[in-house]
């Protein structure tokens, strides 16, 4: 590993000798440079790659940093080494350790499955309380939200349900409706439990709550680990720091992160988790890194400006390596439709007349809704686009199909999967479905399954089910073959089932299916490994976006994107949508100060995405927008609107951003567009 690479944070860092560390790096100053040149120098100086633990929030993130340390070193220096999500982690341990957690046999379920079992618990799908509608995919989010955020149902009902509120009325409802939500909460986790399901939360809390109070569970596994390095801290929530915490005794932590992106407290996400990184953690230090190396000056005095005007203290100034540009522009617009036809010249012109590409060009929105517009004006433009966003790959129903059948064979007391795999089939309803599971409630392995099937399924699909499990059955050491064979057999079926966009969008994907599994030495390996994350394998796997394999096989396009989505995204001409009151903050956001400073924290994340050229688009007749000098919006507007202006991001902006007029296209009429998207096992919550 070379040291002379990074610059002299970098270099403080990756050194570091001490106990546990925080390095607080800015956006586009090489965090994952940083964390991939931690793990090279530490295998390095001797310790064993496979004492390297590495955590992070995709496996695509994960798998990048794995093979960057490999290509930092000596051939075979570092195969043992290991990058996992948090979710992919607490999979292996459960793997490795069945009876120390008590998970022998479980089957981990995705979201669709939790549904279907919220349902079953539900009877009727929903909670009816006054004007009040609580469905089944609200229950669940409520309880994952509980869990992983460590707050008690009272707390999380008030949150989730209530806004917040505390009044009188507010408290006496929640009396009312807690016990029918503590009901369906506990039958829903009893079910899974008499099924052997777990789901996603789950894996977390069965490992948190094992090594947090089982101190031989403790010494075991920590003692598989000298060093963890943790990237994107800022979006650990509770549950995870619940997770890391007992490694503080047995491991040295090496997290990096930066809480001014920290914008997933919908999903349980705490910025404390660095922001009180050194109060937290016993014998921690604290580095920074401000030096970038994306972006001009001019777009990162926009982003320091954005957080200096913060009541809470970011502790970071960016200081652009490549020195000065262009200063950042906002384009004040009437509507979508003119943003959308100016934003579409403006590509058009910089790729016919400035030399650059499609791909130069980055739109990021607070929706992939408000993108509507956008997007048709690229088609009627001829515009190549991305999305960013979607379902993913092992999302999609034909996917999901065939891995229902194999889920059976892992576990025959998979009631979802039957029911998936059975009622594929023509003339097998639910009903019917439902009852060759009873028949089979007894029986004590797949083979006995298959052979009762045979019996009992009399119509023509009987045959073909018991070759489909009976194919997967035999070939459970080549799980490559394993799908080949499946596919094979109910290609007919699902091309029938499929039949609209089978042979363009959906045949395509079962090679790649194919090409996946081949990594995988366990059935229930790839099951879980596949339903955690569905993007990429860790080693040496293909990327899947859409049915895409390989990513060099994208053509030149556009990239339209969610912030949420952006995360590692940059480009060298970024425009940021409608930054506009009632959306940067939010109107929901509006009086509580926790959101409010999130959702700068969002328009923080896209402002420094820019790379050469920033351009911000507003609404001039968004809410409060009386004025278009944006300046005078607070002397434009009566008192009782002014909390709400006052909380206007880009409100006083400094000297340095230019602000223009469009004269652009309008479309009045808004057409619905079929627009593509290409691209003992604890509840873990308290129920006071």
């Amino acid at each position: 590993m070379n040291l002379n690479e990074l610059n002299s944070s970098q270099r403080k860092a990756v050194t570091f000798d001490g106990k546990h560390l925080l390095v607080l790096a800015g956006a586009g100053t090489g965090k994952t440079k940083t964390i991939i040149a931690r793990a090279a120098y530490l295998i390095s100086e001797g310790v064993r790659p496979d004492k390297i633990q590495i955590l992070t929030f995709t496996k695509r993130a994960a798998a990048e940093i794995v093979s960057r340390v490999k290509s930092n070193l000596e051939v075979n220096q570092a195969t043992s080494l290991n990058g996992s999500t948090f979710h992919s982690w607490c999979n292996q341990l459960l793997t490795k350790f069945p009876n120390l957690f008590g998970t022998k046999s479980f089957t981990v379920i995705d979201q669709d499955d939790q549904l279907s079992i919220m349902k079953m618990v539900c009877g009727k799908n929903y909670i009816e309380y006054k004007d009040l509608r609580i469905k089944a995919q609200q229950l669940i989010d409520l309880f994952s939200f509980a869990r992983n955020t460590k707050r008690n149902l009272t707390e999380t009902i008030r949150l989730k349900l209530f806004g917040n509120l505390t009044d009188e009325s507010t408290n006496l409802s929640i009396q009312e409706i807690k016990p029918s939500i503590e009901t369906i909460l506990r039958g829903y986790q009893a079910k899974k439990i008499k099924h052997k399901y777990l789901d996603y939360d789950d894996m977390l809390q069965v490992v948190a709550g094992r090594l947090q109070k089982d101190k031989q569970a403790k010494n075991i596994v920590g003692s598989l680990f000298e060093h963890i390095l943790v990237d994107e801290m800022q979006d650990t929530n509770p549950l995870q720091w619940e997770l890391l915490s007992p490694f503080q005794e047995m491991s040295h932590l090496f997290c990096v992160g930066d809480d001014a992106q920290s914008i997933y407290s919908f999903r349980g996400a705490d910025f404390k988790n660095v922001h009180s990184f050194k109060e937290r953690v016993a014998d921690s230090e604290v580095y920074v890194l401000q030096d970038n190396y994306r972006s001009t000056q001019e777009v990162l005095d926009v982003s320091n400006w954005l957080l200096e005007k913060s009541p809470i203290e970011y502790n970071k100034k960016l200081i652009s390596v490549r020195g000065k540009g262009s200063y950042p522009t906002i384009i004040n617009v009437q509507n979508e439709w003119e943003e959308a036809n100016w934003i579409a010249d403006k590509i058009i012109e910089n790729f016919t007349s400035k030399d650059k590409t499609y791909s130069d060009h980055l739109v990021l929105s607070r929706s992939q809704y408000y993108t509507k517009a956008l997007q048709a004006v690229f088609i009627q433009n001829k515009i190549p686009y991305v999305t960013f966003g979607g379902r993913k790959f092992m999302e999609s129903a034909h996917i999901k199909d065939l891995i229902a059948a194999m889920r059976v064979v892992n576990n025959i007391d998979d009631e979802i999967a039957w029911i998936r795999f059975l009622t594929l089939w023509e003339g097998i309803g639910e009903i019917k479905g439902a009852r060759y599971i009873q028949e089979m409630s007894n029986l004590d392995t797949i083979e006995e399954c298959i052979e009762r099937l045979s019996s009992i399924v009399i119509d023509g699909a009987g045959s073909i089910i018991s070759e489909v499990l009976t194919a997967i059955s035999n070939h459970r050491d080549d799980l490559s073959l394993s799908v080949q064979r499946a596919f094979e057999l109910m290609e007919k079926r699902l091309s029938k089932k499929y039949i609209q966009d089978w042979e363009n969008k959906r045949r395509p994907d079962f090679p790649v299916l194919t090409i996946l599994a081949e990594s995988y030495s366990t059935l229930g390996e790839f099951i879980a490994e596949c339903t955690l994350d569905n993007a990429t394998k860790i080693n040496n796997s293909p990327t899947l976006q859409g049915s895409l394999i390989k990513k060099s096989e994208a053509k030149d396009h556009v990239i339209i994107s969610t912030i949420h989505s952006a995360k590692g995204l940059e480009s060298d001409i970024c425009f940021v949508l409608n930054v506009s009151p009632k959306a940067y903050p939010s109107s929901w956001s509006i009086g509580n100060e926790n959101e409010v400073e999130e959702e700068r924290r969002v328009l923080y994340v896209a402002l420094t995405r820019a790379k050469n050229e920033l351009i911000i688009t507003r609404n001039v007749n968004s809410l409060y927008a009386e004025s278009k000098d944006i300046d005078a919006l607070p002397e434009k507007n009566n008192s009782s609107n002014r909390k709400s202006v006052d909380s206007y991001f880009l409100n006083g902006l400094p000297d340095n951003l230019v602000v223009q007029e469009t004269i652009g296209r309008t479309k009045k009429e808004v057409k619905d567009i079929d627009t593509p998207n290409p691209l003992d096992i604890s509840l873990g919550m308290d129920f006071s």
